[in-house]
């Protein structure tokens, strides 16, 4: 990249480390405000009879078939606590009848910790009710144990019965051989026996909950989401929480939940940086979700999670509400996706699914440059699996994607080089303006105008790198940050590509991690800065070779394979660099006159007469005016006071 690029880079990694600051600051003000939180407590023994656990809500007593309806002789025992595991080669379902839900998802194929197999990451690790459970209202659950009606291989089925007299049936199935292998489908059966037409009332099946996976995970990774009529994507974090905030600071009065009608429901869910659950029924229909978080102690450091105030974000969906006619059961079936954001994975399941990605989420910048940056990671991303495919590693793909693309954009940035070598030829041009018009700044920029166009120069030239290279770099990142086909991949020293690639420890001052790459990333910077035309006076290009120093500083504990990328990057703009120093020096050649007007001149002339309207609305006119003297301020000084 070019200076100007750099320029560009700078100010969007700048953008990003103050709002992370600004966060981090924000989060330890509100946490010695308030009491600290306590993580949630396993289900005590008066769960299994009908009572939510401590810290949540009660369970409503309609839903809870172990209290009688009122005329009732007398109620059957409460069924006993009962588990069963469904599983196939990539997920392990531990389903309870505890609310007739999935109480955790185990990822077979997704090592919680590299080099270990023991432990994998599990979906809904940190919830306290299974997922597929119903919420009669927010935070609010079914805690009643159901029935269970059969059991096979594939699925389990659960039945209970409301106070109202409502028959509840209730079956969670494994995937079939045709569908995804992390594609469950619950269905709900709700039959009317009575002689009368009942309603069920405002019901909800709970999505579960996500929660950081380390203690580095940002809060924006983690949230709701939610996708409603002609394509209409939200996406809440769980400082949406914390209150409404400007740029991601200056929370207001925390909020305990939300609640977000639907025109028509298509599908909604919860996710961590790397993984997700979804909740989407057979047809869409007008419907609302809730959502809300809680918090979490990540990784087992209770000191670390409450410092940093680390939350789970839950969210459940709303059922459709409609009589039950006498007799008559209503049946609804929904297919719950529990697994890895796997773009290609998603996309093949169909109604925008890939949106989970939500790649134009970018702290500050993704209004500006979100347009630019989903289609782009979407095929990064893409090519990146591709590439992959064929060389076996995705390392060695980083950095064929990123020779790629340079290449694609080798013409704009010769035609860029070549400017700005030219511009620098007009350096002792534009010094000696710069002393001639020193007193008459406007005179100035007309004669450096006069002098672009004289000499054929564009003044832009060299920033259009940048407006291409900034949301390839954008899209790069976020498409890495939730990247989960680069969890746990190596490449030479680098163990995991999606975290920093940290060699050893050096023990002071707490610990310094010594991450080569971004170093690596620092010293090529450094390299292709030195060898770039030079432009601007000696305070500017002093700043320039300050720059790398910068970068590393901000970048250093960034995941290894944007570090990988940025270096490849760099070593591709060294050689580029060096070639284009190694063809003919442009000549600085007079334009031929000609009567048509540049765009740098139709400017300049705009602007000379938007000065010149200025100049004659300050000067009076009409009989008896006068120029007012330095020292007048207003007319207010020349009037007569009234009695």
């Amino acid at each position: 990249m070019d200076r100007t690029s750099w320029i560009g880079v700078l100010v969007c990694l700048t953008l990003l480390f103050v709002w992370g600051w600004w966060n981090t600051k924000e989060a330890a003000r509100i946490a010695a405000e308030r009491p600290a939180p306590v993580a949630p407590a396993p289900a005590p023994a008066a769960a299994e009879a009908g009572t939510d656990p401590a810290g949540a809500s009660p369970a409503v007593a309609s839903e809870t078939p172990d209290t009688p309806s009122p005329g009732t002789a007398a109620a059957d025992p409460a069924p006993a606590l009962e588990t069963t595991i469904l599983e196939n080669d990539f997920i392990r379902l531990h389903l309870t009848n505890r609310g007739a839900s999935v109480q955790k998802a185990e990822m077979k194929q997704h090592p919680r910790h590299l080099g270990d197999e023991s432990q994998v990451i599990t979906i809904n690790a940190n919830g306290t009710h299974g997922v597929a459970t119903l919420s009669p209202a927010p935070k609010e659950f079914d805690t009643a144990h159901w029935t269970v009606a059969s059991r096979s291989a594939n699925s389990v089925t659960y039945e209970k019965t409301t106070p109202a007299g409502l028959s509840l049936r209730k079956t969670i199935h494994l995937p079939g051989e045709d569908a995804d292998p992390y594609l469950i489908r619950v269905e709900l059966a709700t039959t009317n026996p009575t002689a009368a037409p009942l309603n069920p009332g405002t019901r909800y099946l709970y999505a579960g909950s996500a929660a950081p996976l380390h203690l580095n995970e940002w809060s924006i990774q983690i949230g709701s989401f939610w996708m409603d009529k002609d394509g209409d994507f939200t996406y809440e974090t769980v400082d949406h929480f914390g209150g409404k905030k400007i740029m991601g600071v200056f929370g207001k009065d925390e909020i305990p939940f939300d609640r977000f009608p639907l025109k028509e429901l298509h599908w909604a869910g919860v996710n961590d940086q790397f993984f997700t659950t979804i909740i989407q029924p057979a047809t869409p229909y007008a419907g609302e979700v809730w959502t809300s978080r809680f918090p979490v102690v990540v990784e087992g450091d209770e000191a670390a999670s409450l410092k940093k105030r680390m939350f789970a974000a839950e969210t459940a969906v709303g059922l459709p509400s409609a009589e039950i006619a006498a007799g008559a059961t209503e049946t609804l079936a929904y297919d719950i996706y529990l697994g890895p954001k796997e773009f290609s994975r998603l996309k093949a399941l169909g109604d925008r699914l890939e949106r989970v990605m939500h790649y134009d989420e970018v702290p500050i910048l993704g209004w500006l440059f979100g347009w630019a940056i989903k289609p782009i990671a979407s095929l990064l991303i893409t090519g990146l699996v591709m590439i992959k495919g064929w060389v076996g590693g995705y390392g060695l793909a980083i950095i064929l994607i990123t020779l790629l693309i340079r290449l694609l954009i080798w013409p704009v940035y010769a035609k860029s080089a070549r400017s700005m070598k030219r511009m620098s030829k007009l350096t002792p041009l534009m010094k000696d303006i710069k002393e001639k018009y020193a007193d008459n700044p406007q005179k100035m920029n007309e004669e450096t105008m006069k002098l672009y166009r004289t000499y054929n120069i564009n003044p832009l030239g060299g920033c259009l790198p940048m407006f291409i290279q900034l949301p390839v770099f954008l899209a790069f990142y976020r498409m890495l940050w939730s990247a989960v086909e680069l969890r746990h991949e190596s490449f030479l020293w680098v163990t995991d590509l999606s975290m920093p690639d940290t060699l050893f420890t050096i023990p002071v001052f707490g610990g310094i991690d010594i991450n080569p790459l971004p170093i690596l990333m620092g010293v090529t910077s450094f390299l292709q800065i030195a060898i770039t035309p030079k432009t601007g006076d000696k305070t500017q290009q002093m700043i320039f070779m300050m720059m790398p120093l910068i970068f590393i500083f901000i970048c250093y504990n960034f995941a290894a394979a944007l570090s990988l990328y940025w270096t490849t990057s760099n070593a591709f703009s060294i050689l580029q660099t060096w070639l284009m120093n190694k063809m003919p020096e442009p000549e600085l050649v007079k334009k031929a006159a000609s009567g048509k007007k540049g765009f740098m001149q139709r400017m300049q002339e705009q602007a000379n007469a938007a000065q010149e309207a200025k100049k004659d609305r300050a000067t009076p006119t009409g009989p008896g005016s006068r120029t007012k003297m330095p020292g007048e301020k207003g007319d207010r000084h020349t009037k007569k006071k009234r009695r």
